[in-house]
């Protein structure tokens, strides 16, 4: 098998499911995995204008594609959700975990538990939920990549996020245990960390003038490259280690930060 040329990240005739497809980030996923060649299947929350413009740029390129809100936090509604996608498209190969909150920053003291429970609900327990719900169709079939979006601040800490960056802490963790289990089983199981990237989160926060506008400030200034990322280099992580590329990678936490972390 050649990995030279342009076909190198080359994901033609694989299904890939994206929850949390209507972010800044996971919509980026999303695109480039169909633009790789994908066919996709696109979860969303509650933004469905932007996961509807995915749908139709990913049914554009000729991708097979499929819409679904799903609330991710339900075990038995992913279960459900991933079991009809298989019967409809006989696979999945690529879970690529996009969900995650939306929440401005906020000092921890003035946070409230309902808080902690819905950051926990999207930034961990979907992973666990889909990782349970697919692991025995790619085990059997001996094939499989399951990719998290996490985030740079699990590895450093960030001031203002520390129950969300404690569930993708939590993510980390995970993946990298799960991956010990699995891979034996042809399965890969990793986590992409971004740092400050060009989302509409984040151009809220820079817009509002408040205390997430001067963190968003100082970690763009403490980043090497000195600029914030743009989502499609988020998303070409995603497709990297999605892709037969990365055959040999699991249990990692690529950072995609300019050099903000470096580990």
């Amino acid at each position: 098998m050649s990995l030279k040329g342009p076909n190198l990240f080359d994901l033609s005739g694989r299904v890939a499911l994206v929850p949390g497809a209507s972010g800044g980030i996971g919509s980026a996923v999303a695109q480039m995995l169909a633009e790789c060649g994908a066919d996709v299947v696109l979860g969303f929350g509650s933004n469905r204008t932007r996961a509807v413009e995915v749908e139709t740029a990913a049914a554009a390129m000729g991708r097979r594609v499929r819409l679904d809100q799903i609330d991710t936090s339900s075990f038995d509604a992913v279960t459900a959700w991933v079991q009809n996608v298989i019967g409809e498209f006989g696979r999945i190969d690529i879970v690529a975990n996009c969900v995650g909150s939306h929440g401005h920053f906020q000092p921890f003291i003035e946070q409230m538990p309902a808080q902690w429970t819905e950051f926990t609900a999207q930034h961990f327990l979907s992973g666990v939920n889909l990782a349970h719900a697919v692991l025995s169709h790619m085990v059997q079939r001996r094939s499989g990549r399951i990719i998290y979006l996490s985030s740079d601040g699990a590895k450093t800490g960030q001031a203002g996020a520390a129950v969300s960056n404690g569930g993708n802490a939590a993510i980390i963790g995970f993946a990298k245990s799960l991956a010990r289990e699995i891979s034996r089983h042809g399965v890969t199981v990793n986590a992409v960390c971004p740092g400050p990237t060009r989302t509409p989160v984040l151009e809220q926060m820079i817009s509002g003038g408040d205390v997430g506008a001067k963190l968003a400030e100082g970690a763009a200034k403490a980043i090497p490259m000195k600029r914030v990322g743009e989502p499609h280099e988020v998303a070409a992580a995603f497709a990297f280690l999605a892709s037969d590329a990365a055959s040999f990678i699991t249990g990692q936490a690529l950072s995609v930060s300019g050099g903000l972390t470096m580990y």
